[in-house]
C-alpha cells in the first residue's frame, strides 16, 4: 500500500509540475507542434523489448517525449525531448523508472537519459536501478532519490 502511494505523490508532483508550464509544442516557442516522432521509429532496427516499450509508453503519457530508446546488457538509454525545465525532466523519469521496476522486479539495468531540446543536447543524467528499488521499498524518500538522480545530471 506504501508503494502506491508513494508513487501516486511523485506522479502526482510530477504532472503538477508538468502543467504549471511546459513549452513543447506552444505556438512560437520554436517547438514544431505536429512533430509526432514515435520512439520506436528512431531506435535501431532492434525492436524494443517489452519492457522498454512499456516505459516509453508510460513516460509519453506523462509528458516526457522519447525521441529514441535502446537497451544494453546493462542500461536502457533513452533520448528525449525537455520539457523545459530539467526538475520535471528527472521528475517523471524517475516515476516512470519506478513504476516500470514495481511492475516487473526482473528488471536489473539502470535508465539513462540523454535530453535534448529541438535536436540539440541539454543534458544527460541517470537512474540506478538500486536507487529505484530502495525508493519502492521506502529506503529512501522521494527528495532523497530525486537527488541522487539530479546529482548525476551533466549539461
Amino acid at each position: 500500500m506504501t508503494r502506491s502511494r508513494r508513487q501516486v505523490g511523485l506522479t502526482a508532483a510530477a504532472v503538477l509540475v508538468g502543467t504549471a508550464g511546459c513549452l513543447t509544442g506552444e505556438p512560437g516557442t520554436g517547438f514544431d507542434e505536429n512533430d509526432t516522432a514515435d520512439a520506436s521509429a528512431n531506435t535501431t532496427d532492434n525492436e524494443l523489448s517489452p519492457s522498454t516499450q512499456q516505459l516509453v509508453d508510460d513516460l509519453t503519457q506523462r509528458g516526457l517525449t522519447v525521441r529514441a530508446a535502446t537497451a544494453t546488457d546493462d542500461a536502457i538509454r533513452l533520448t528525449v525531448q525537455t520539457t523545459g525545465n530539467t526538475d520535471e525532466d528527472i521528475e517523471l523519469a524517475a516515476s516512470g523508472f519506478a513504476t516500470l521496476l514495481n511492475s516487473d522486479a526482473a528488471i536489473d539495468r539502470d535508465l539513462r537519459v540523454r535530453v535534448e531540446d529541438r535536436g540539440l543536447d541539454q543534458g544527460r543524467f541517470r537512474i540506478e536501478a538500486a536507487w529505484a528499488r530502495q525508493f519502492l521499498s521506502d529506503e529512501i524518500s522521494d527528495s532523497e532519490y530525486l537527488t541522487l538522480i539530479a546529482d548525476t545530471y551533466r549539461a
